[in-house]
């Protein structure tokens, strides 16, 4: 579509991406499409949040996480410019105090390896685990947490927190003034909110309760039978397991995925079946009410009228079955909840700016953003693409093109910013749904082209 007439791209994007959204049940989407290092259309679609009415424009901010990790790379070149920093000598040899607890790796991890992924750290960034899990530089692993290592030397070396040296550096310069990993409370209720359907949330936390608590009542039939000598399981006999199984639950959700999305999924657990309960409750009174009228005062032969039912409780949790598809609204991230791998609040303008500088190498000159598309390694490779990774970049070759990809995957949120160096071209495609990703890669597919659609790895 890139090489369409403007008019007609534009017409057929809203086109496709208005039905897409309908079908997939996105709420929002943000869009900038840049073509010879200009934003050439840009545009918001639907509402920030499913509760609200707030519409999406192109300024709309979303959470957009990991996709400021290639622009923190951006800043780290700037500083190899400045000769602040040096590819490969080691980040501990900025700092006074070290970050990292292992010796070894303090010593030789470089700032090379980190925006390449292979300083051998971990993904788990809302941990903060900073253990390596191999030898720096002999392999790759996706690492959020090398870009919070970085963040610290980074602002260690300018003197001033990150967020303000990202500001100062980066965003101002360019034009991204909305851009920030910290923003006013004010602004918090401005941002997109990312949505689930309401059976991820739940089935996040229940699915992994309820196969501890079969485990646990598996051991505890054995213990009950060949311990005791007991034939009969008694209720009882199940109570650590109801204890043990949700307790567990929590403890393995905090570790995996953190606090806040431990409390996410489990507050839309307890509000669906206290929402089973109470229909249950209310369906159990209107039937003693009805029995009443019926039966006229006189008592009726055989089972009490208004007993609990086993068959309504059934109902009932069947038909909340139905509206498992719900898409559910998010808590929103506060304003000084910082994490230099999560929680880059941006636009799709403002993003689009920043692809417009990349292409022309604004702030760190052209060979410094040369080296960081050249120095890429390989990773995988299909038919008719080699996929690596550069110094900051997921990257793509085919025959005819090279393109350089990053996504960002924060709870309930998805977006992707797709830059191609030799046409100075690219997209950026914001959306507040996790079924945004199928959505994201459609339209750079169709933006970019050009016979077989762009596709991640």
């Amino acid at each position: 579509m890139i090489e369409w007439p403007r008019a007609e791209m534009r017409h057929a994007l809203d086109d496709f991406i208005e039905r897409r959204m309908q079908a997939l049940a996105i709420p929002g989407v943000a869009l900038a499409v840049i073509d010879e290092g200009q934003i050439v259309y840009e545009k918001g679609y639907g509402i920030a949040d499913a509760d609200g009415d707030q519409k999406v424009t192109p300024n709309t901010l979303f959470e957009v996480g990991g996709i400021g990790l290639p622009i923190e790379a951006y800043a780290a070149m700037l500083l190899v410019r400045e000769r602040k920093m040096s590819l490969d000598v080691p980040l501990s040899d900025y700092l006074e105090t070290p970050w990292l607890p292992d010796e070894d790796a303090s010593r030789s991890i470089t700032l090379r390896q980190v925006l390449a992924h292979r300083s051998g750290l971990s993904d788990w960034v809302r941990l903060g685990v900073r253990s390596v899990d191999f030898k720096p530089g002999t392999d790759f692993q996706y690492s959020g947490m090398g870009y919070v290592y970085l963040a610290h030397v980074m602002s260690q070396i300018e003197g001033v927190p990150f967020d303000r040296l990202m500001r100062q550096k980066i965003f101002q310069p360019l034009g991204m003034l909305s851009s920030g990993y910290v923003i006013p409370e004010a602004l918090v209720d401005e941002v997109a909110r990312g949505h689930h359907a309401l059976w991820v949330p739940i089935f996040t936390f229940a699915g992994p309760a309820v196969a501890i608590f079969v485990a646990l009542a598996l051991v505890t039939l054995i213990v009950v039978r060949f311990g005791f000598h007991r034939l009969k399981l008694e209720p009882f006999d199940l109570v650590p397991a109801a204890i043990l199984a949700p307790v567990s639950t929590s403890f393995l959700a905090y570790y995996l995925l953190g606090g806040w999305a431990l409390v996410f999924c489990l507050g839309y657990l307890v509000a669906w079946l206290a929402g089973v309960g109470l229909v249950v409750a209310m369906v159990q009174y209107l039937r003693f009410i009805f029995d009443r009228g019926w039966s006229d005062g006189v008592l009726s032969r055989g089972a009490r009228r208004g007993s609990f039912s086993p068959f309504l409780f059934g109902a009932v949790f069947l038909a909340s079955l139905l509206f498992m598809t719900w898409q559910v609204p998010l808590p929103a991230r506060g304003g000084d909840d910082f994490n230099a791998a999560l929680s880059l609040r941006s636009s799709a303008h403002d993003l689009g700016l920043f692809v417009t500088g990349f292409a022309d190498g604004a702030l760190v000159g052209m060979p410094l953003r040369a080296g960081m598309v050249e120095a890429r390694m390989p990773v995988g490779e299909t038919q008719n693409d080699r996929f690596g990774w550069g110094l900051g970049f997921g990257t793509r070759e085919r025959a005819s093109s090279l393109t350089l990809w990053q996504t960002s995957a924060n709870i309930g949120l998805r977006g992707i910013m797709v830059i191609e160096p030799s046409r100075r071209a690219g997209v950026v495609v914001l959306t507040n749904s996790d079924r945004g990703k199928v959505l994201m890669q459609e339209v750079a597919g169709h933006v970019l082209g050009p016979e077989e659609p762009w596709r991640l790895p």
